[in-house]
């Protein structure tokens, strides 16, 4: 059968606010990046760095233990 994840990072995390895409972040780019042109435009570098490493922090964790939850609830 086909790999559900194919062609997709191994990573991602997307925020939304009332169904409206704000940011976007996966593990190929490795940065966060606006998706709203509101955000874009008022947040500035230090918000964006700030994201991306909480959001590289998020991938850290599921790596080391998501085959522990797969383990246990698979």
């Amino acid at each position: 059968g086909l790999d559900p994840g194919a062609g997709l990072p191994e990573f991602m995390a997307v925020g939304y606010v009332d169904e409206q895409q704000l940011d976007w972040f996966d593990s190929e780019r490795r940065q966060s990046e606006p998706r709203a042109e509101w955000m874009a435009q008022n947040e500035g570098p230090q918000y964006w760095e700030r994201q991306t490493q909480t959001r590289q922090g998020w991938k850290a964790w599921f790596h080391v233990n998501l085959p522990t939850l797969r383990q246990r609830y698979n």
